[in-house]
């Protein structure tokens, strides 16, 4: 019997139902981005904890504070295995959702092989499950009313959250990135392994772009510091 396809799944790599999912959970065999579920430790899961002896509030300044550590800290330790294209943080609380991190790199082979690498290993005392994920559009599976600062289904919403990154931190990640990866290409680091080769054509046809000043589609893309779609963060009007 056919069976159709869970959208949920294929925009969000991620479903409410799990595995009882009526429906198809369509596994791709090659994408650029990988999951890490539960990776994030997001303060306010603490509401998850039930017949708990206290109740408090966090500060806006710490959960800042809190996020952006954790996304230096994820930019810098994956910058080093492959070219990050977008790293996205998502603040819901439902349980499929929950501490989802998603990582979409410039080439699918460095996905791969991080995915087979750090299966099980430990990043912060945190077990890091990456899976090789369908999703490589964040304006399609992010949520339009979070956008808009009017989600009435808040944390537990099955559309993404994705948590805002400040520009001047993500000025400084892409940076370093672009610095690293300048060096390790002109030392001969880029490997097969991690596609230094096509790396190397890719900004060099992208360096040429830049030099015409041709306008590229972004429209698949969503911004890191605004975190709205159309544009990516060197682009932000926000800047």
């Amino acid at each position: 019997m056919y069976q159709d396809r869970c959208i949920f799944f294929s925009k969000m790599g991620a479903c409410r139902h799990g595995d009882h999912c009526t429906k198809v959970h369509v596994r791709p065999s090659s994408s650029p981005t990988v999951l890490f579920p539960l990776m994030y430790p997001n303060p306010m899961a603490i509401e998850h904890i039930h017949d708990r002896q206290w109740d408090f509030c966090f500060e806006r300044k710490y959960l800042r504070r809190h996020f952006e550590h954790f996304y230096k800290e994820t930019w810098r330790t994956f910058m080093e295995l492959g070219r990050i294209a977008e790293l996205r943080v998502v603040s819901n609380l439902g349980d499929h959702l929950l501490g989802n991190v998603y990582i979409r790199f410039e080439e699918s082979s460095d996905a791969a092989r991080i995915v087979r690498e750090l299966k099980a290993k430990k990043l912060n005392e945190i077990i890091l499950l990456p899976e090789i994920s369908p999703v490589t559009n964040f304006a399609d599976a992010c949520c339009k009313e979070d956008l808009e600062g009017k989600c009435e289904r808040g944390t537990q919403c099955n559309y993404l959250h994705i948590m805002k990154v400040s520009r001047k931190l993500m000025d400084k990640l892409e940076k370093e990135q672009a610095k690293f990866w300048k060096k390790k290409d002109k030392h001969g680091g880029g490997s097969e392994k991690s596609g230094g080769s096509s790396r190397k054509r890719d900004r060099s046809k992208e360096r040429g772009r830049d030099k015409q000043k041709s306008p590229r589609p972004y429209a698949n893309e969503v911004c890191h510091i605004c975190a709205t779609a159309g544009h990516i963060s060197r682009d932000c009007p926000l800047k």
